[in-house]
């Protein structure tokens, strides 16, 4: 190594960066590179094509180095002798990191042995590096690797670096909808609905209807609509399961979800037919020059055939404002790439650590808090619904999908907009439209709640998910946001039944997949066949036709795939390009399939279950919150849940001063505002997902639980504390009834109480103020 005069030599500076390229390209750029390589989705997530994925690949393989060689020069020329040392430190650092990524999977105990035995091993390769001039050469020799790994990515990232490009065809006439029968094929318009991590079972009662209860709006789908309840998805993975039922074939895994691997789908079977509102977030089928645009004529007169008493605002969002955040910023694909770097290079129990990287496609780390916490000091404020068109001119604006970025940052308060002027631009257009909208709804985070305001997206639960307290506060979560993704499925039904276009338009609400809350498994990253009732969770979700012209509902059980939709709207709408399809017309025909294929990124299965075993699925959460109840109930758990029940709470016994207990983050109940979408156009906070922490000086017996008040009245239960042994202390999490959390806290505001015991032997405490 060079222990050279004050600066360097350009030929000294050139080995140095080579030594510094090689060590990161095999530690850093070669792992990430492949990685992204074979997973385009993260690309066609984030909206990336063309000139930037290579110049993220540029980056992610010339920056490291040249930082290090820019460090390395500076300290060297300022001074020599200092910068001979920092030169081996950095020699040291990048080798390090090639050590750890090559022995990622050998582990000799703690994260703590496993850096410090790497270390050595990084120390060794720097000493043979500094003092053997003929390994030096070695490691030079391997800078060209960086060239290799560039053009193995780019052949694997050329579905996106350079997509196929399609004509816009244009669409050669209006068909001015009548509300009658018989609609004729041609002026059939399609809205398709996608939701994500939605399941069928959450729907159900434990009799197998639709609780209407709790999801009227998917019971007033159902009743104008054919529930295909038999019916299973493809893949648990989205960029697997959305291009099958795009394409109308059976999926094969780890196939990017991009126009070139599925040339023949729904929006290019389309193209030239029908008018196009499409909204893709983590796949890229549609062409851009066909989709990036929406392109729909009509108006209130169709929306309000008999006449309205309001005029809806125009609210359309400035295009400029659209463009700007309609790419993920690359700074902030950049911070996942470093994300991604450390779950390639730290050993497992620093990864544990990292945010996870196996519950979306970016924004790694924001559903474990991140941004959303910090954010409660004021409502969120969200573009509102474009409610009015031009009645003679074709209107144009950029279609306002959102990218995964934005559905990390933003939730599922940014989805519910895109969703939001779907509908309302169905009921509104003049003429044969695509309605296609994929949202990540009830998707994680979970956030919403009925009454369409937010809550704080928790940290992940470092509890283990074998603890029923821990998975069923998750449940408990999600379905306070189905029923929220519930009110706009009421909404897509109402606002189209009072609209002309009812009879004319079909109706598909659907999902990707679902996912599972049953203890000690994954909820869907990880397949396990052996146990039989996750994949009833994970493959079974709703699909609901509402085919033109009906009116009356019908239930169907045959063994359907979400590869027949796609046939299914070719029938209906008359578009056959002649493709042959594995999916069939569910409309004419009813499918008889002794086993459907599922399958996930390494691995598939055949399965043979029916509609029954979905109903044991709903019997079995049903354990746990009423299958049967209102949306109120989901709050209402463990052994003493009929407690939150709205009325003042009274103590029947003497307060409690042997159970200490903290909240995280008090004061967002300081924050609380009524604001709600529907009404105001704006997510108010209310802070309905709360965690916090119990320290026991008693043993409190397997019948006691926790109850938190607000403002007087019982608002959440806390079920860790049964069975709290003294001198223990235990996490808790807790759900609480957003009815009765309005305004700012009066009184004694939120506290803990006590209740044990049942009927005219239940004893209700007031846990003493400290």
């Amino acid at each position: 190594m060079d222990k050279g005069d004050r600066g360097l030599g350009k030929i000294v500076v050139a080995r140095r960066a080579a030594v510094y390229l090689a060590l990161l390209t095999v530690a850093v750029a070669q792992p990430l590179l492949q990685l992204y390589g074979s997973s385009v989705a993260v690309f066609a997530s984030a909206n990336y094509e063309g000139a930037i994925v290579v110049i993220f690949s540029l980056v992610v393989l010339l920056v490291p180095a040249a930082v290090f060689t820019a460090i390395d020069v500076a300290v060297t020329s300022l001074h020599p002798i200092l910068g001979m040392w920092v030169h081996r430190l950095l020699v040291m650092v990048a080798s390090w990191a090639v050590v750890l990524v090559v022995l990622r999977n050998f582990s000799f105990g703690p994260w703590g042995i496993d850096m410090l035995y790497t270390a050595v091993i990084a120390l060794v390769m720097t000493w043979l590096i500094d003092q053997r001039p003929t390994v030096t050469s070695w490691v030079t020799y391997l800078s060209p690797l960086s060239i290799v790994v560039a053009l193995s990515f780019v052949v694997s990232a050329m579905s996106v670096i350079s997509p196929p490009k399609a004509e816009v065809l244009a669409i050669e006439k209006d068909t001015i909808p009548q509300a009658s029968s018989g609609t004729p094929r041609d002026q059939v318009s399609v809205v398709w609905i996608v939701l994500d991590e939605a399941p069928l079972w959450p729907l159900l009662t434990t009799t197998g209807e639709i609780n209407a209860n709790r999801y009227p709006g998917f019971a007033s789908l159902a009743s104008s609509s054919t529930w295909y309840r038999n019916v299973l998805a493809t893949s648990q993975t989205t960029t697997d399961a959305v291009p099958a039922m795009l394409s109308g074939k059976w999926p094969v895994s780890n196939t990017p979800p991009v126009l070139v691997k599925h040339p023949k789908n729904l929006f290019t079977l389309m193209n030239g037919h029908m008018a196009m509102d499409a909204h893709e977030v983590a796949t890229a089928l549609c062409p851009k020059q066909v989709c990036n645009k929406v392109s729909v004529t009509g108006g209130d007169h169709i929306a309000f055939p008999g006449g309205s008493d309001t005029t809806a605002p125009d609210t359309t969002v400035p295009e400029e404002t659209v463009v700007a955040v309609n790419r993920t910023p690359f700074m902030s694909f950049i911070k996942d790439a470093l994300v991604v770097v450390g779950h390639k290079l730290l050993p497992k129990g620093l990864r544990n650590r990292l945010p996870a990287i196996d519950e979306g496609w970016g924004g790694f780390g924001a559903m474990d808090n991140g941004d959303f916490e910090n954010e409660v000091v004021a409502p969120t404020t969200v573009p509102g619904p474009t409610t009015t068109l031009s009645l003679t001119e074709e209107k144009k604006q950029r279609a306002n999908s959102t990218t995964v970025k934005q559905w990390e940052s933003g939730g599922p308060m940014s989805q519910v907009p895109v969703l939001d002027e779907v509908i309302n631009r169905a009921a509104r257009a003049d003429r044969p439209t695509l309605h296609f909208a994929h949202v990540l709804t009830p998707h994680r985070p979970w956030m919403l709640t009925p009454d369409m305001r937010r809550s704080s997206a928790l940290n992940t639960d470092k509890r283990s998910n074998t603890i029923i307290d821990n998975v069923r506060d998750q449940y408990q979560a999600h379905l306070l946001q189905y029923v929220a993704t519930d009110n706009m499925i009421a909404k897509l039904v109402t606002d189209l039944k009072r609209s002309a276009n009812w009879n004319r338009t079909m109706i598909i609400v659907t999902a990707d997949h679902g996912l599972t809350f049953e203890p000690g498994e994954s909820k869907r990253a990880k397949i396990n066949v052996k146990n039989a009732a996750t994949l009833e969770d994970i493959y079974r979700i709703p699909l609901f036709i509402k085919y033109p012209d009906q009116s009356v509902g019908e239930t169907n059980d045959c063994t359907a795939s979400s590869i027949d939709i796609l046939p299914t709207v070719i029938a209906a709408t008359g578009i056959d390009a002649g493709w042959k399809l594995d999916g069939a017309n569910l409309k004419t025909s009813c499918p008889v399939r002794a086993s459907r294929k599922i399958v996930w990124p390494t691995g598939s299965h055949l399965l043979s279950t029916k509609f029954t075993d979905t109903v044991k699925r709903a019997v079995r959460y049903d354990e746990w919150i009423d299958a049967e109840g209102s949306a109120e109930d989901i709050i209402r758990t463990g052994q003493h849940g009929d407690i939150i029940n709205g009325a003042v709470m009274t103590p029947t016994g003497p307060d409690i001063t042997d159970l200490s207990w903290s909240l995280h983050h008090p004061e967002d109940f300081n924050a609380i505002t009524d604001l709600s979408y529907f009404n105001d156009g704006e997510f108010g906070f209310v802070p309905a997902q709360v965690r916090g922490d119990l320290t026991a000086q008693q043993t409190f017996g397997p019948d006691v639980e926790g109850v938190l008040v607000y403002n007087g009245k019982a608002v959440g239960m806390v079920s860790e504390l049964a069975g709290l042994k003294k001198g223990a202390s235990a996490s808790f999490r807790s759900t609480l009834n957003w009815n009765y959390l309005h305004g700012p806290p009066t009184g004694a505001g939120l506290e803990m109480w006590v209740v044990q015991g049942t009927g005219a032997a239940r004893v209700i405490q007031r846990v003493a103020t400290p």
